[in-house]
């Protein structure tokens, strides 16, 4: 069995949920992943997140879906022995429920809102999910009307720690 020496954390652990479930975020390779799989160098967590345990255990894989893969992906779980919290691995870049990479997010909401069109490889009805769902963020959370600059709104609810495309408020 291939021994995978601990990697501090390159990113956030984002807030366990009520499963005792927590996001690790990771520098992944998505396009290695997709051809090595199984054998793709798993980076493990020096400490669980949640109760700084020195030690976690892999606890299997979960598929998960990202844009540009046709297929599921298997992305790598870990366990604490100490809590019982599983750590799932998440590429940077991407925001918590999404399949989009943050950069492609906004890349096609500044087209939209500078052109009055979406790019040509945006998928329109996600593109609108994310422009409505950015202005209703914006007028609950930063109190701002949505016709103000929402690239701005954008950048500071990503400052807030928030999800500026988040359905859930």
């Amino acid at each position: 069995m291939r021994q995978h020496s601990p990697l501090p954390y390159r990113g956030a652990l984002a807030a366990s949920n009520q499963n005792g479930v927590m996001i690790a975020t990771f520098d992944l390779d998505l396009k290695r992943i997709a051809s090595c799989g199984l054998d793709y160098p798993w980076p493990r967590p020096s400490q669980c997140g949640r109760c700084e345990h020195h030690c976690v255990w892999g606890h299997g894989f979960v598929l998960m879906n990202f844009a540009g893969f046709s297929d599921a992906l298997m992305i790598r779980r870990y366990r604490c022995p100490a809590c019982g919290c599983v750590i799932r691995l998440r590429p940077c870049g991407y925001f918590r429920r999404h399949q989009s990479p943050t950069a492609t997010i906004r890349r096609a909401l500044a087209c939209r809102l500078s052109t009055g069109r979406w790019p040509s490889d945006c998928v329109t009805n996600r593109g609108r999910h994310w422009l409505t769902a950015l202005k209703r963020n914006a007028l609950a959370i930063l109190s701002i009307p949505w016709q103000r600059d929402l690239m701005a709104a954008f950048e500071r609810l990503i400052a807030l720690g928030r999800v500026p495309v988040s359905r859930a408020i």
